[in-house]
């Protein structure tokens, strides 16, 4: 019985490093063969908020590709509806800078998370990966 548990867990873990691995990916594709695009230096006027303010803008515009591919094992129409407004919600609020309300929707997309069987979070691994990533960034914009 004690091998069945261990492959399960195993598979879980599994199906964790390849969800991780695919969120990665999707973060940092970047079209290899183009030429690399000329930027001008930013104006040395710019403070940490802005540049923090700029990063939760940016996490809010791909929330959909990082997340979106991962929502589709959401056969409950009640929970995929629930999880969608929490994201649309935390897409929003990282938009306009709003760090403690973006905390509250991380903390109640979390907590639906939590309310899942373990496969389906395995399977909406991309979700959990996205959060973590967003929740370092607030960090790193509330200090």
């Amino acid at each position: 019985m004690r091998g069945t548990s261990d492959s399960r867990i195993f598979r879980s873990r599994l199906a964790q490093l390849i969800a991780l691995g695919g969120a990665i990916t999707t973060a940092a594709c970047t079209d290899a063969t183009a030429p690399q695009q000329i930027v001008a230096p930013k104006a040395p006027t710019l403070s940490v908020g802005q540049s923090a303010g700029d990063e939760l803008g940016t996490l809010s515009a791909s929330l959909d590709d990082m997340t979106g591919w991962s929502l589709a094992s959401l056969t409950d129409d009640q929970g995929h509806a629930n999880i969608v407004g929490i994201l649309n919600s935390l897409k929003g609020h990282l938009k306009s800078g709003k760090i403690a309300a973006s905390q509250q929707d991380l903390a109640d997309g979390r907590a639906f998370l939590e309310s899942l069987s373990e496969q389906k979070r395995v399977e909406t691994g991309a979700v959990g990966v996205t959060l973590d990533l967003i929740q370092a960034t607030l960090d790193k914009a509330s200090h």
